[in-house]
């Protein structure tokens, strides 16, 4: 990681200033005249290129590549244009391959914000362990001694994808937002897996579309990188039944976010999201959210640390995240500033709706992660956690076992 944040730390490209022929110098003016008002800030662009090696607990050690291009312009917050290109790839098989880009202050009184992102997806190793929030693994294939013990709860899903979003504002810290998505899924399952023996919804391969509308309350300052404020979404979203496709479902989110002050160098960071789907939705569905930006995954690094990416499957799902971002340095790099935080976290998590909860129906992780910061824009992390899963014993009995998680990702969790 620390190789990489310093290939990113590359020496940005300002605008030369148009030539001016020379003049005879002017005599000075009287002490009455008024002084001439200061030049405006410059345009300028600034990029990122770094080469990618990282290690996630649930998709292996990875490898590839990612860009990024902002264009800085008076008027325009935090850019007028950004450009992100990555490409990405696993030992377990998963990809991800992206272009975004993002462009606020469109339209005649800039108050419009278009963000394009077209990915191609790919999970060689993705996992099932069954419906509900209180699934458990079997102790024959934790210890390996199970006949297809590594394919159990594997499986694979191509799912590339494209989604446009709208938002405007509507005065003050309201605005509101609207986007169309679309995908094509393909699952294949391996003999003697979870998935192939239960064949939820959402086996046939498919394309749907997702229109989603929301509405925000933003006054986070800065905007990437937070101190203060708050962020609250409600948005609705649905996919309509296409051709013989399976999916026909509707689901309302809900997220707040808040951000407070603590001391010069210390900012206490909270997130509470939870989301309700209705109607008929396939599986690998229940393991996205919606709001203002696409994100995928009840586990993981971008939702509960220290729980297996997509580990429980329900129709209702509700996180709690809470972070301690501490600056404990900042330097200068090629002409970069780079701050480091040290972040102490805790995550909970639990789904519902279908299916029993459990006797112990909170999932949480805890941990602590280093988040380098280049020019209050790039974030890396680098995450270490640990949770709880339960194993299920041949007598019948569950055991409690830790659950190690370790992400290397970029931008703040939230």
């Amino acid at each position: 990681m620390s190789l990489a944040l310093l290939l990113a730390l590359a020496q940005p490209a300002r605008a030369e200033p148009e030539a001016t022929p020379p003049t005879v110098p002017a005599a000075a003016p009287p002490p009455t005249e008024a002084a001439a008002p200061p030049a405006p800030p410059e345009t300028r662009f600034t990029w990122v290129a770094i080469p990618n090696a990282s290690y996630d607990v649930d998709d292996g050690f990875g490898a590839g590549a990612r860009a990024e291009l902002d264009w800085y312009k008076p008027g325009y917050s935090p850019y007028q244009l950004a450009f992100v290109t990555q490409a990405f790839l696993t030992t377990n098989g998963y990809h991800h391959h992206r272009v975004r880009f993002d462009a606020p202050g469109l339209g005649p009184k800039h108050t419009l914000r278009l963000t394009g992102h077209f990915a191609y997806r790919q999970w060689l190793n993705d996992g099932y362990w069954g419906m509900g929030n209180a699934t458990t693994l079997d102790r024959g294939v934790v210890d390996g001694t199970s006949a297809n013990a590594d394919k159990r709860y594997r499986y694979t899903l191509i799912q590339p994808f494209a989604r446009l979003t709208l938002r405007g504002e509507l005065g003050g810290p309201w605005a509101w937002f609207t986007f169309l998505a679309g995908r094509w899924s393909d699952v294949e399952t391996y003999s003697g897996s979870l998935l192939a023996e239960e064949a939820p919804l959402g086996m046939v391969p498919g394309f749907g579309v997702q229109p989603g509308i929301g509405v925000l309350f933003d006054t986070r300052e800065p905007e990437l990188t937070p101190d203060r404020g708050v962020l609250l979404e409600l948005s609705v979203r649905g996919m309509p039944r296409i051709g013989a496709a399976e999916a026909e479902w509707v689901a309302v989110f809900a997220s707040a976010r808040a951000f407070w002050t603590l001391g010069p160098k210390v900012v206490l960071g909270s997130r509470l999201m939870g989301e309700a789907m209705f109607g008929d939705v396939p599986f690998y569905d229940l393991n996205t959210w919606g709001g203002l930006t696409p994100m995928m995954g009840f586990g993981g690094s971008d939702t509960l640390r220290g729980v297996s990416f997509g580990r429980y499957h329900d129709l209702d799902k509700a996180v709690w995240n809470n972070e301690l971002r501490i600056d404990v340095g900042s330097q200068t790099v090629l002409h970069r500033e780079l701050r480091w935080q040290v972040v102490p976290f805790f995550d909970l998590g639990m789904v519902w709706g279908t299916e029993p909860v459990g006797d112990f129906p909170l999932h949480p992780g805890l941990g602590v992660g280093i988040h380098p910061i280049v020019e209050g824009t790039f974030v890396g992390r680098l995450d270490v956690a640990l949770g709880l899963d339960e194993v299920e014993e041949p007598n019948g009995s569950r055991t409690p076992v830790p659950n190690p998680g370790v992400y290397v990702v970029f931008d703040h969790m939230f």
